[in-house]
């Protein structure tokens, strides 16, 4: 006799599928509408990102999305591609177009459904430990983290989205404007990648508390390494360092440091002018390594100050998902060590954190 359990999850699956299908029908309804009236076949794939959006939200893991992905590729192909109805194509330059396609799909269905993952893991700890104490409060920071993630995968999309029409529609672009165009959609990958990065980081939570492997690293090591996973995005900004000049051992964590210093980096670059700088400074006190990190940006509101590491905080002029600073703190505090953030009299933003100079012997 089959039980309820096994029942509800044929019936999950069912009803998954069909959404799946409905998806898929509705969004190549709307490209052949499109089409009939001669919109540009590359605003297809926008079209087909909703779809996939979409699917990953109203089903339960990513098996569905990424189904959907590679589906919507197949059938772009061959619905839209000439000669039409069959699964070849003319134009190499289409291949670009079905990687492009399917790339989009596939990250934005493993961000949504970490995100959903997450999301329910900390609603869940919240409610346990009675942060959220009205049902209000937890909607609205339900509500402020998808709009904060909607806004931020908006953002590189259209970016890349752009990017490839541009391509498309202009194939005696130099080869120098397209190495241009295509390095910004790899930098915009890049930073939808770290997005990822993060929110795995967060399954290595348990009880607000990380695992870390301490061994002893080489600061001229973690700080290039570093550096290189911003550099994407650092556009005309210069780094101003200010290191020991002899070789400085610190126990540590090296992925987890690396990851702090990268989110602390992006979060200067995202908040300094295109033309500013940012200054990083290592010493060690004996006991300690500080890390101290300066930009020229506008200074964080005092209101936001005591919540900048706040898990999900976010303010309408900092923007981000509020998931970054956050780890960093998770990160730092797990190695025994504080970070904090503070405005400079000279109205520059400065962020610094001390990890211990001798591990913990009996952590």
């Amino acid at each position: 006799m089959i039980d309820r359990l096994t029942i509800q999850k044929w019936k999950t699956s069912l009803a998954d599928t069909i959404m799946t299908a409905g998806v898929f029908v509705i969004t190549t309804g709307v490209c052949f509408l499109l089409d009939h009236f001669n919109v540009t076949d590359l605003n297809f794939l926008i079209i087909n990102v909703l779809g996939i959006l979409i699917t990953a939200v109203l089903t339960k893991g990513t098996v569905y999305s990424s189904i959907l992905s590679i589906v919507s590729v197949l059938g772009y192909n061959f619905f839209f591609t000439k000669p039409r109805y069959t699964f070849q194509f003319n134009d190499n330059m289409y291949i670009f177009t079905f990687l492009l396609m399917l790339a989009v799909g596939i990250i934005t269905s493993l961000i949504t459904a970490e995100l959903k993952h997450r999301m329910a893991q900390i609603s869940a700890l919240n409610i346990e430990k009675e942060k959220l104490r009205s049902n209000a409060e937890k909607e609205r920071l339900k509500a402020t983290l998808l709009r904060s993630i909607s806004h931020d995968l908006r953002t590189p999309l259209t970016t890349m989205k752009n990017g490839a029409e541009l391509i498309m529609e202009n194939p005696d672009i130099s080869k120098d404007d397209r190495d241009e165009i295509l390095g910004d959609i790899v930098s915009k990958s890049m930073w939808m990648v770290r997005l990822v990065e993060n929110l795995l980081s967060l399954s290595r939570i348990d009880s607000e508390k990380l695992t870390v492997k301490k061994s002893p690293e080489a600061l001229e090591e973690i700080i290039p390494q570093a550096v290189r996973n911003v550099s994407g995005i650092m556009g005309n900004r210069k780094i101003h360092y200010d290191m020991p000049a002899e070789l400085l051992l610190i126990p540590m964590d090296a992925t987890l440091i690396i990851q702090t210093i990268s989110n602390i980096l992006t979060n200067a670059i995202r908040h300094t002018k295109d033309d500013g700088n940012i200054w990083i400074k290592v010493w060690s006190t004996g006991t300690n390594a500080v890390f101290r990190f300066i930009n020229d940006g506008n200074p964080i509101d005092e209101k936001d100050l005591p919540h900048i590491f706040e898990m999900y905080y976010t303010s309408g002029d900092r923007g981000g998902v509020g998931i970054g600073l956050a780890i960093c703190e998770l990160i730092v505090t797990a190695h025994g060590g504080k970070i904090e953030a503070i405005n400079t009299e000279d109205k520059r933003v400065l962020f610094e954190f001390n990890l211990p100079m001798e591990e913990d012997k009996n952590g």
